[in-house]
């Protein structure tokens, strides 16, 4: 079965949960989906946002290159990352990994 992971850098907000549903929406044989949440801390206070940038095509190949490997490597069924960019503030979601896979091992490794 191939797999094609879903690679995003966006400057908007993403729904954990909802990238999840899609993720896992058409494969009966998911049994396991870890997902990962990065935040933007404020480092004690000293921090009330971050401004990221990104180089377009760069990024999204060099994610989609590691997705990739990971989805060969510990037999993911499925993978999506989402990567923001520009002004985000603390507390605020910055990135997201969600690997799907028949079993709960391989899904805590993938991601």
């Amino acid at each position: 079965m191939g797999v094609t992971p879903t690679i995003r850098v966006q400057a908007q907000d993403f729904d954990p949960a909802a990238e999840a549903r899609l993720l896992t929406r058409d494969d009966a044989g998911i049994g396991a989906v870890v997902t990962f949440t990065g935040l933007c801390r404020d480092e004690g206070g000293a921090l009330s946002a971050l401004e990221l940038e990104h180089y377009p095509g760069m990024a999204e190949a060099e994610m989609m290159r590691i997705a990739r490997l990971a989805i060969e490597r510990f037999d993911l069924r499925g993978l999506t990352a989402i990567h923001r960019y520009g002004k985000i503030a603390t507390g605020d979601n910055i990135v997201l990994v969600i690997a799907a896979s028949s079993h709960r091992q391989a899904a805590f490794d993938g991601a």
